[in-house]
C-alpha cells in the first residue's frame, strides 16, 4: 500500500533532523523516522493507492486531474475534486 502525505517544510526538516541523529547519511532512507514522527505528531496520511506512483499519474490525468486536485474528507477518505 502506498500512502499520500501531505506535510510543511518544518515537518520535514524535523524528520531530517531525526535520521541525522539515527546515524542517517544523505540518501539513506528515512521512512522510519518519518513514520515515527507521522505518529508522533498524530498525523494521518491524506489517502493510500495500491496504485505505483505512474499508475497513480496516468489515473489522474485520465481525469484531467493532478495530485493538488485530491480531496480527503474528515475519515480520511480521498477523492477527486471534479
Amino acid at each position: 500500500m502506498n500512502y499520500l502525505w501531505e506535510i510543511t517544510v518544518d515537518d520535514y526538516l524535523k524528520v531530517c533532523d531525526m535520521a541525522k541523529e539515527n546515524g542517517k547519511k544523505p540518501g539513506d532512507s528515512m521512512q522510519q523516522e518519518f513514520l515515527e514522527y507521522m505518529e508522533q505528531k498524530n498525523i494521518k496520511s491524506i489517502g493510500a493507492t495500491e496504485l505505483t506512483k505512474k499508475e497513480l499519474q496516468k489515473e489522474y490525468k485520465s481525469h484531467d486531474k493532478k495530485v493538488l486536485n485530491i480531496k480527503t474528507d474528515a475519515n480520511g477518505n480521498m477523492s477527486l475534486d471534479r
